[in-house]
């Protein structure tokens, strides 16, 4: 424990000496592809080489002092003080570097990515879906967020395991251990899978996504391609934030996911895999690739918040209780009055705005309320101007909110009340 005090009090005290500065379906036409202890002197030497001293210490404690503080705090403290200790010292230096008193440099950004490929990266490992003939159809990544005594509990796609009869995780040196598929949610494609093992492993920690902004940089881990190129980490940036995709190609934007977009390099393989912030936290699960002769760099991952929600539900319950399904096709009135007109019908006097219901699904949550025809200008909370305004909104629901709904039926304005949202069959 001495050691270890020591060693995070050189950290800091360098860190302030010199600012911190030490398996993707493809789908055709813009497609998506599923994705030294120091003690207080007024002594002054002015002959002293500041960087020589600086450059001294950085040695003393990468080569000297790290395997040997990691090995010592393994064996004799628990693992869950020693998480609880190492947050609160980057939460210092992070509030350090935000009040300004620490300046991040390049070296430092550099620091974090190998802190990263030295700790969490471990924690994403290899997916194999075996099917009922015992033969391997399709493999991906997936990333360990939670032990529980020797179980570990493994985040990865539902298009990773889907139609899978058995699975098996991989790790880089080509060990692989039989798993156990506990649940999936679909429409997020989110699967938890769950294995046993004596060994200690790393696991990750959720991030806050909610924090997120443009411009962040950010890493990516998984296994493009298979796992000859086992590991593989890239970089990019947060492109782009809460967006929205028609995942079942139904003509209308899906509103279960606003995606991470970002410009990491991920390919087919990757799908599962971490999306983390230079804290090393898991901010992201990969899981969607535009792909086109004319798009390049455009990753979608779903954010850390919803994923957390998920895999929560899953371990409980075995499925997420997480994202109401409507259950209604429908036409935005704002954007395609030339549907209307090819089609002869006629909207009642000044709507402009709303939904033109065409089709209410059987055992999903709209199907003892509306009826083709009707026109649906608010839904809860939610007053409807375009479908991308309520896909963003509406995300604030989950399965078992009540919710109203004002609509227009055959020409007469009312409102149906206490609905109960429900989740996917």
């Amino acid at each position: 424990m001495k050691k270890l005090l020591v060693f995070l009090t050189m950290i800091i005290v360098v860190g302030l000496l010199v600012g911190c500065s030490g398996l993707f379906p493809e789908i055709e036409n813009s497609t998506r592809t599923f994705l030294t202890k120091t003690t207080a002197s007024t002594t002054t030497v002015n002959s002293i080489d500041e960087e020589m001293v600086i450059s001294e210490l950085y040695k003393k404690i990468y080569d000297s002092l790290y395997d040997e503080v990691r090995q010592e705090v393994i064996n004799d403290i628990a693992e869950e003080r020693f998480q609880q200790l190492y947050d609160s010292v980057i939460l210092a230096l992070l509030a350090e570097i935000d009040s300004g008193n620490i300046t991040v440099s390049a070296a430092s950004v550099i620091d974090m990515i190998l802190a990263i490929e030295a700790n969490q990266a471990n924690s994403v490992v290899g997916v194999v879906n075996i099917n009922e003939d015992e033969v391997s159809q399709s493999i991906g990544s997936g990333v360990i967020y939670k032990k529980d005594g020797n179980r570990y509990y493994v985040l990865t796609n539902n298009h990773v395991v889907e139609n899978g009869s058995s699975y098996k995780v991989v790790f880089e040196d080509g060990t692989e251990i039989d798993a156990v598929l506990r649940g999936v949610d679909q429409l997020v494609d989110v699967a938890v899978l769950y294995f046993e093992t004596s060994d200690i492993l790393p696991v990750s920690s959720f991030g806050d996504s909610a924090l997120l902004n443009k411009g962040e940089i950010i890493i990516a881990v998984g296994h493009p391609s298979g796992f000859t190129y086992y590991g593989s980490m890239t970089m990019g940036i947060i492109s782009g934030l809460d967006r929205y995709f028609d995942i079942d190609n139904d003509g209308v934007n899906d509103m279960f996911v606003g995606y991470i977009q970002h410009d990491a390099a991920i390919n087919s393989g990757n799908s599962g895999g971490a999306l983390f912030n230079l804290q090393g936290e898991l901010i992201g699960v990969n899981t969607i690739k535009l792909t086109s002769v004319e798009i390049e760099g455009m990753g979608f991952a779903i954010p850390s918040n919803l994923v957390k929600a998920i895999v929560t539900d899953i371990e409980e319950f075995g499925y997420s209780i997480q994202k109401p399904v409507l259950g209604i096709r429908f036409v935005d009135i704002k954007n395609n009055q030339e549907y209307f007109t090819a089609n002869g019908i006629t909207l009642p006097e000044g709507v402009t705005e709303g939904f033109y219901i065409l089709e209410v699904e059987l055992g999903k949550t709209m199907e003892e309320y509306l009826l083709p025809g009707d026109i649906v200008t608010q839904i809860g909370d939610v007053v409807i101007s375009s479908s991308r305004q309520f896909v963003e909104d509406f995300s604030v629901y989950r399965v078992g909110d009540l919710i109203d709904v004002v609509l227009i039926r055959n020409g007469v304005p009312m409102e149906i009340t206490d609905i109960l949202l429900k989740a996917a069959p």
